[in-house]
């Protein structure tokens, strides 16, 4: 059984997951999810909350990590809404903890494991008879409704940073 360490917004050096089981199956219950999401075995319930949360806090954030030993993504300093207000750099904010309980669900769903490596590097081209050929993506596309929920606080090739 995995362990869940949920970041309470100190920048735990411990923590491993944006939000616990409960918290998740709290959030789910407000979806069409909460059915399907009861029946996962609770083992793989936390499985998947924390491969969720380390996708997560693999991506390139706006913002800057509140300390130097934190071992997410989160809680961050310099982070506003889209709207202007700023995000307190104690907390997690809602919006990332619901990201977390929906590509958890989304996961525990999942037939076999969407990490599967392939053996080939984002961008190789492979060239094969008759002309085809193809360029391995870089990675996997999140759920759309877990991107909308993230897309105004994640750099992308487009984002500028302030400083």
């Amino acid at each position: 059984m995995p362990t869940v360490t949920v970041e309470d917004g100190t920048g735990r050096a411990d923590a491993n997951a944006f939000a616990s089981r409960t918290t998740v199956t709290q959030r789910l219950a407000l979806t069409p999810f909460a059915v399907l999401w009861g029946d996962v075995d609770p083992d793989k319930q936390d499985q998947c909350i924390l491969e969720a949360t380390a996708w997560l806090s693999g991506l390139r954030w706006l913002g800057i990590a509140t300390t130097a030993t934190q071992a997410l993504a989160w809680p961050r300093a310099r982070m506003e809404t889209p709207d202007g207000y700023a995000i307190a750099s104690n907390l997690i904010p809602l919006w990332l903890v619901d990201a977390t309980a929906r590509l958890a669900y989304w996961l525990s769903q999942q037939a076999s494991t969407p990490f599967a490596d392939t053996g080939l590097q984002p961008g190789t081209r492979l060239s094969l008879p008759g002309g085809l050929s193809f360029t391995i993506a870089g990675g996997l596309t999140m759920p759309p409704d877990v991107r909308d929920r993230i897309r105004p606080y994640v750099q992308s090739a487009r984002t500028l940073v302030r400083g």
